[in-house]
């Protein structure tokens, strides 16, 4: 739990360091950690992103994770503390990427490994981030 929300704040400084708009709800029971305003919103997109933090401590294995309703302003953020690494991920990729749970308590939750293999450096380099320059 400590880790957890200590990572969330960790989200939040780099948010904020870059100058991003950024909310905490009082209450997480949609899977929401954070919201940030969009930019520069075009006519029609979506004002605000909303962001759920996932952290661990020294395994990249990610299990149980829900997502009822992947959409372009959802997105989660991956931290595993022992590599130090961060992936923002987009809940649209996110399903594509993860393995859906076919069996088993979590059917129906998905499953993400970001473990960081000996060769050939991290999975998924594509969406490691360090700054959220990529977020809207």
């Amino acid at each position: 739990m400590y880790l957890g929300k200590a990572t969330e704040n960790l989200v939040l400084s780099k948010l904020l360091e870059a100058e991003r708009e950024t909310y905490v709800p009082l209450v997480d029971d949609q899977g929401v950690d954070l919201i940030v305003r969009t930019k520069n919103p075009m006519p029609g997109q979506l004002d605000l992103q909303e962001i759920q933090v996932k952290s661990r401590q020294a395994s990249g294995l990610f299990a149980a994770i829900s997502c009822p309703n992947p959409r372009p302003n959802y997105w989660y953020v991956f931290y595993v503390r022992s590599y130090d690494l961060m992936w923002l991920i987009n809940s649209m990729d996110f399903v594509k990427l993860a393995i859906q749970n076919q069996s088993g308590k979590n059917i129906g939750k998905y499953t993400l490994n970001l473990n960081v293999p000996k060769k050939g450096g991290p999975r998924h380099p594509q969406f490691l981030t360090t700054d959220f320059s990529q977020l809207l």
